[in-house]
């Protein structure tokens, strides 16, 4: 019997260490993967082809786990005093996510976030680093890697930074179910969160009716663009849900990542130390060695064939980023941690065409802020002895560590 054929995504301990896997799949590209029922693509060049494809693979009602499992009584329930779901960005094709993406494009362009963020991601990084500092010791992700995307994605929309612990809880919960690793129970509280999460920026965008300020917010339900539409209010909190997810759950996940591998690679540190402008570099090899989203899937709209295997109509295929940013036919010794790698910034950690991460830029101004401020006033980094288990958070879709024990030195 094959690896395969042993393993499946949805065994937590393959989530856990998938690499391994990872490679096995890309002896078969396009594989049946029958304890999912869904078909996995692990090759960049097969996974750049379908990324440009949005009429064959098709993003409406790609991500919900409904389809795999329907979910409990108690879920239905809560939803049904939900305001409509309705498809926006992640879950939506063209023309219809074109009209949606053009109403939040500008707020997240690379020079505007440059421009206008940089200065409070900045100030927001040192004051993080500073609650911690004199310790000498802390667990990274708790102390850190979740304060910081909160701080920035809170500072966006224009809500009170006091708030920023509800938005982790409602963040957890949003992401949770696509793990499939939850019981009944607890998918049933990760929705009554959500609705708690959807109550709280309703009430925030008629404050913003009322009084119009300068954030995100503000943005969403002003903005207005000719021979378009404006943005409705299910639309609105379906955006607002995303952007909340996406600036601090996978941005914790890349931070934390980024700590265990400077610790795991101190020639690569040095490097680092030697040389800050590779950074940057450094930053794109974290997001393509340990992708925060391992995957998201597609939905097949018509048969088609690929790499010799036929995927029919209405079957769901799951783009394993993680595994076609390992590919060795794009990227030299695959598994190697490479701060000079030249073509690092090729990963699809934030996905490509149309669907490419909205966020991305902002994430990116993220981490080398904090990689920057860390590796200037943190010296000695190191694991504590007997304190680090090294586990992820069980799920099929997102990647992130518990915890990281770290100890270091201050730098003068």
């Amino acid at each position: 019997m094959s690896l395969l054929q042993q393993q499946s995504l949805a065994q937590a301990e393959v989530q856990e260490h998938p690499y391994e896997y990872y490679h096995a799949l890309h002896e078969q590209p396009i594989y049946f993967d029958d304890r999912l029922g869904c078909y996995i693509c692990s090759r960049y060049d097969l996974m750049r082809q379908i990324l440009r494809d949005t009429r064959v693979f098709s993003n409406v009602g790609s991500q919900t786990m409904d389809g795999f499992k329907a979910p409990p009584p108690g879920v239905a329930e809560i939803r049904r005093q939900m305001i409509r779901q309705v498809d926006t960005l992640v879950t939506n094709d063209p023309p219809a996510h074109t009209r949606c993406r053009k109403m939040v494009d500008n707020p997240f362009t690379p020079r505007k976030v440059r421009s206008e963020l940089r200065g409070s991601i900045d100030e927001i990084v040192a004051q993080t680093i500073e609650g911690f500092i004199d310790a000498g010791e802390c667990d990274f992700v708790k102390a850190f890697a979740e304060p910081v995307p909160l701080l920035v994605i809170a500072d966006q929309l224009g809500v009170p930074r006091a708030d920023a612990p509800k938005f982790k809880i409602w963040s957890d919960a949003s992401v949770a179910p696509l793990g499939m690793m939850i019981s009944a129970e607890e998918h049933v509280e990760c929705t009554r969160r959500v609705k708690e999460m959807q109550d709280y920026f309703l009430e925030a965008f008629e404050a913003r009716r009322r009084e119009p300020r300068d954030d995100l917010l503000s943005h969403l339900l002003h903005v207005r663009e000719e021979g378009v539409e404006p943005l409705s209010t299910e639309e609105m909190v379906s955006i607002t849900q995303q952007l909340l997810v996406a600036g601090n759950e996978t941005t914790t996940n890349a931070l934390a990542a980024g700590m265990q591998l400077l610790i795991d690679h101190p020639e690569q540190q040095r490097l680092l130390r030697e040389d800050p402008s590779r950074i940057r570099i450094f930053v794109e090899e974290v997001l393509r060695v340990e992708s925060p989203v391992q995957g998201l899937f597609r939905v097949v709209t018509e048969d088609v064939e690929l790499a010799g295997v036929k995927i029919p109509k209405g079957a769901r295929v799951m783009l394993r980023f993680a595994a076609a940013n390992r590919d060795p036919e794009q990227y030299a010794e695959p598994d190697r941690l490479d701060v000079c790698r030249h073509n690092a910034g090729t990963h699809l950690a934030f996905g490509a065409g149309i669907h490419h991460c909205l966020g991305a830029a902002l994430a990116r101004e993220e981490m080398n802020s904090a990689f920057e401020q860390i590796l200037a006033r943190m010296d000695d980094l190191h694991f504590l002895p007997g304190r680090n288990d090294f586990r992820h958070y069980p799920n099929m879709i997102l990647r992130g560590l518990e915890h990281l024990w770290i100890g270091f030195r201050k730098v003068a």
